[in-house]
């Protein structure tokens, strides 16, 4: 990066299309375990695509659950961003039934919140296994969690094996 730097003039757009293409780079994806928020707002968008949730409460119910209570800390250091603080046992059963919540549309996000008016919302029903969404995410997934998604028996048994896998579970 430093030789980019100094060979095109400090062309900042080449130093980071070098940084960018490196293969440390690309070693470096994949190995970051999700904190509750980033594993619940990355869940949230990829199966709802940018549609527009009416109803936030679930999503800060979740959050609550797995310990990483939105404007929570008591102290000024933050949550954990370590795998250690956030991949026990009790938060991994947690992370599955949040993912059979999403991935089975049953999780009341466009619902109208409580003492809104009723509107005409979406269908709350996401379909990850289309052939777009599969396209994208398939070469990040790893032989065994393609495996466990050739063995569901429904669309949202496909979409709850694919939010709870470890494949999701990392960035």
């Amino acid at each position: 990066m430093a030789k980019t730097f100094q060979r095109t003039d400090g062309d900042i757009a080449a130093v980071l299309r070098e940084m960018l293409l490196s293969p440390e780079m690309n070693a470096a994806l994949g190995g970051k375990f999700k904190d509750p928020t980033r594993f619940v707002v990355s869940a949230v968008r990829f199966a709802y695509d940018g549609r527009r949730i009416t109803n936030t409460r679930p999503m800060f119910n979740w959050l609550n659950g797995l310990g990483e209570t939105p404007f929570g800390r008591p102290t000024p250091d933050g949550y954990p961003l370590n795998e250690a603080a956030w991949a026990s046992s009790g938060q991994m059963s947690r992370r599955f039934e949040i993912a059979r919540a999403i991935g089975s549309g049953s999780n009341a996000l466009f619902d109208a919140e409580e003492g809104a008016p009723a509107a005409a919302a979406p269908p709350g029903f996401p379909q990850l296994s289309n052939r777009l969404y599969f396209e994208a995410v398939e070469p990040f997934l790893t032989a065994r969690t393609r495996e466990a998604l050739r063995q569901a028996n429904s669309q949202q048994e496909w979409n709850t094996f694919l939010l709870a896998s470890p494949d999701f579970n990392y960035e």
